[in-house]
Formats: C-alpha cells, sequence, structure tokens
C-alpha cells in the first residue's frame, strides 16, 4: 500500500479518491455518491471521546477492511488530531499519525502468494493523508507497517517451502543493504559450537537445523546490547508424540517468534534506532523419521545441563534454552525471548494477548506498557520456585515437561523451563506469542499470521 499526503483538507482531494468521512455517532459506515460526482465512505465511530488507544487501532483497521469490502482502491482521509480523542493525548499526536499508517498497511495486507488468481482480490493500494506536509512523520509507521507485513509473509509460507535453510538464506536477504550482519550456522556448525538441543530437535527432518545471529550497532562501541530470542521451528509435527490432524494444518507459524525477531530488527536499522541489538534465532523443523528424537531420549545442550524429553511436542522449549545459554557471549543488558510456545497460554488468555513472565518484574512491567502503547498486548503471569520445582524430578539435570503430564499451568511449565537456562545475572523475559499466532476476529486483519509482536519489540529497542 502506497501512502502519500497532502497539506489540503480532504474535501479538496481529487475526485478519484474515496473520501473518509468520520461521523460521531454510532458505530456503522456506508459507501456514497455525493451530488459533484465525489464518493465517500462515511464512517461511524462513536463518540471521540470513548475512543480508546485500543478502539483507535481497531477503528483503522475496519476502515481498511471496509474499503476493500466495497472494492475501493485509493482514500483519502483527514488525519485525525490527537485533541479531538481524549484518550488518545497521553501518547500524543505522532502516535496517532505512526499508528494510523502501520495500522491500514497492516490491516490492508493479504497474503496473495499461493492464489492462482490475486487479481480477483481488491486491495486499498493507496491512502492519501490530507492536512499533513510533513512526509517524515510518517516514515515510522510506514516502516514499522511493512515490516510486520514481511513477518506475516514469511510465518504464512507452508513449511514444505520455508524449511530451516531457506529461513537463513530468507534473513541474508532481506538484511542486504543494512547495517545487520547476518551469520547462518548449518548442522555442522551447530553441532561444533555444541548446540546439541537444537540439533535433537532438527535431526529427523531431511532439512537440518540452522542457527541465525543478527548483529545490529546501532548504539555506542562497547555499550551491552539488547538480545532478542525468536523460536524458528518451520514446522512442527509434534514429532514422535505426533499431534492430532486437526491441531497441525497451522504449525508452519510456529516459526513466527523467529520471524518476528528478525524483522524487528532489520526495522531498528531502517529507523536507525541508536541501540546494539542482538537477534538469535534456533530454526528446525520437528519432523517424524527412524532420526527423529524420541520421548524418553536424555539430550546434552549448550549450557552443559542434560535435558530428558518426556514429550517431543516440547521442542520449542528445547532449542531456546541452548540460544538463550548461547547469549550469555553477548553480555547482554536484557534478553527477551518470543514463541509460540504452548497451547495452554490460549486457554489462559484467550486470543487477545501474549502471555509474559521472567525473572525480572520491572521488565515485565515495561513490557506490558510497550503493549499497550504498540497494540502488541502482553499480561504478566508468575513464574515462582513451586512452578520450577517438578522438573528437576528426572533422570537428567532437568525434564522438559511436568513428570506427570500435568494440565495445570502449561504455560508457566514451559517458561520454567527455560528459566535453567536464562542467565541469572540478566533481566530475562519470555514471550509466549501462542495466542497471538493466528488472527481472530477481533483482530480485523487477513487469516493467517498477525505478524506479533514486532511493533513491541520495535518499542522495546527504541524505548528501553
Amino acid at each position: 500500500m502506497k501512502v502519500t499526503t497532502s497539506n489540503k483538507k480532504v474535501q479538496d482531494a481529487p475526485k478519484k479518491y474515496t473520501r473518509l468521512v468520520l461521523l460521531g455517532d454510532k458505530q456503522g459506515h456506508r459507501f456514497v455518491e455525493t451530488k459533484d460526482g465525489a464518493t465517500e465512505l462515511r464512517f461511524k465511530i462513536g463518540k471521540p471521546a470513548d475512543v480508546t488507544p485500543r478502539k483507535f487501532i481497531a477503528i483503522v483497521r475496519d476502515i481498511a477492511r471496509t474499503a476493500q469490502s466495497h472494492k475501493i482502491e485509493l482514500l483519502a482521509l483527514d488525519v485525525p488530531s490527537a485533541k479531538e480523542f481524549a484518550k488518545l493525548t497521553t501518547f500524543g499526536q505522532d502516535w496517532v499519525i505512526s499508528t494510523l499508517v502501520e495500522n491500514l498497511i497492516i490491516a490492508g495486507y493479504e497474503f496473495l502468494k499461493y492464489k492462482s488468481k490475486p487479481e480477483n482480490k481488491t486491495l486499498l493500494k493507496e491512502v492519501l493523508l490530507c492536512g499533513l506536509s510533513d512526509k517524515k512523520i510518517i516514515a515510522r509507521g510506514l516502516t514499522v507497517g511493512e515490516y510486520v507485513n514481511t513477518a506475516r509473509d514469511i510465518a504464512n509460507t507452508p513449511g514444505d517451502d520455508m524449511t530451516p535453510k531457506v529461513f537463513g538464506e530468507t534473513i541474508q536477504k532481506l538484511a542486504k543493504g543494512t547495517k545487520v550482519n547476518v551469520t547462518v550456522f548449518d548442522d555442522k556448525r551447530i553441532r561444533k559450537e555444541g548446540l546439541h538441543a537444537l540439533w535433537a530437535v532438527g535431526k529427523g527432518a531431511d532439512d537440518l537445523p540452522r542457527f541465525v545471529i543478527m548483529e545490529y550497532k546501532g548504539g555506542k562501541s562497547g555499550e551491552k546490547p539488547i538480545v532478542l530470542i525468536g523460536k524458528g521451528v518451520t514446522y512442527d509435527t509434534g514429532g514422535l508424540n505426533m499431534k492430532p490432524s486437526g491441531s497441525m494444518h497451522e504449525m508452519h507459524m510456529d516459526m513466527s517468534g523467529g520471524s518476528s525477531v528478525a524483522l524487528s530488527i532489520l526495522a531498528a536499522a531502517k529507523l536507525g534506532l541508536k541501540k546494539n541489538v542482538i537477534g538469535l534465532i534456533p530454526i528446525a523443523e520437528n519432523a517424524v523419521s527412524e532420526k527423529s528424537m524420541r520421548a524418553g531420549d536424555i539430550i546434552n545442550s549448550h549450557s552443559g545441563k542434560t535435558i530428558e524429553v518426556l514429550h517431543t511436542d516440547a521442542e520449542g522449549r528445547l532449542i531456546l534454552a541452548d540460544a538463550l545459554s548461547y547469549a550469555k557471549r553477548y553480555e547482554p543488558r536484557v534478553i527477551v525471548d518470543v514463541a509460540t510456545l504452548t497451547g495452554a497460554s490460549l486457554v489462559a488468555l484467550g486470543q487477545v494477548a501474549s502471555a509474559v513472565m521472567g525473572t525480572d518484574d520491572k521488565l515485565a512491567d515495561t513490557l506490558k506498557i510497550f503493549g499497550e502503547e504498540s497494540g502488541d498486548y502482553v499480561w504478566p503471569l508468575p513464574l515462582w520456585d513451586e512452578h520450577k520445582a517438578p522438573l528437576t524430578k528426572t533422570r537428567a539435570d532437568v525434564i522438559n515437561i511436568h513428570p506427570n503430564f500435568s494440565k495445570f499451568g502449561g504455560a508457566i511449565e514451559g517458561g520454567a523451563f527455560l528459566s535453567f537456562f536464562a542467565p541469572k545475572s540478566v533481566p530475562w523475559a519470555h514471550l509466549d506469542i501462542a495466542p497471538r499466532m493466528d488472527a481472530a476476529a477481533h483482530d480485523k486483519l487477513a487469516r493467517g499470521s498477525t505478524g506479533e509482536p514486532v511493533r513491541l519489540l520495535i518499542k522495546l529497542i527504541e524505548k528501553f
């Protein structure tokens, strides 16, 4: 989608544009032709005083989706003022403009790569922002929206096409011409570096695992980096503990954590953010073969801790364990890992927010605040010693799930396992983004990946 600007008001926009008219009445919309031959999309948003930041995002997305439903390709609108919406003044006018732009782009997205006749889908091609002459102010929104959508492209690609090797190559291609240095370990280097848990998960597939390292040095020399870790399971069958068929068809999106980390770092470089950031993305396909890891196996890990595998579908935490241990060499000031880790997080939070837990309450609170500002919402869960204790009742140092296959606190259990591998002296947070992997009806987005939490991670890099 193209976003252009004009210092004129929307009523003066060329007639080729459909003009958006916001009405402070009950919710709803009408698409009409005016007496002078122009077209208008009249959109009722309710009382402006009742529009919260969350509602504002929903309204913007609804406008984009409604425009597409009426096959509107060119849309003109006046840039809303934070002063008109009392509950938006906390974030300010720049937030209003950036959020408007990024959500128009995100809502205008459709994954059409595999459609044989994509021309049958009418997309919103251009939005003219009226009453705005400074193009620089929309740059952030454009970048954020575009990079969210690229993360969605990766996660929406079938696992047969987005293999671990292709994932690594894709990130390398996207990083060309940027200030992000990308290194990809192949299976031999993975074993040489002692990433044993990653190898155990990925060794059963024809396309063997990869480990992507992204280095963006936008900050001062010697300044400790932010380390972001993303789970990159390009397809998850569940392994030998195979998932039921109804739970498997969306498992190409199990790479969503990896794609969001990669694109947030590339966006940070595009925006020129003055921070040092490291991205670590362990990538594997959890396949079924005679070489696959077995339930009951005891495997090593990069940290030196041994792990008893009670369930092969608890594989994401295994590859993250190696990445968390590997992160120590960068002497980070903060670590955040991102993973579609547990179905239990959906039971806890529905499809509204990601779960956050970790070793630093202040960091979790900060992520919650940044979530409200970015639109990628998170909610904290506890991580107490009582959650960790059962995971040591094993033949090895730690076990990858509760020894009694407990149905209780599964999301916390995943975080508890990771806590054994997170550096003790560094603030660490775990984001379980399984609730936000796939768009829900209230998101007003195309079916498939949401691209979360790219916006949250960009905000973290900007403001932490």
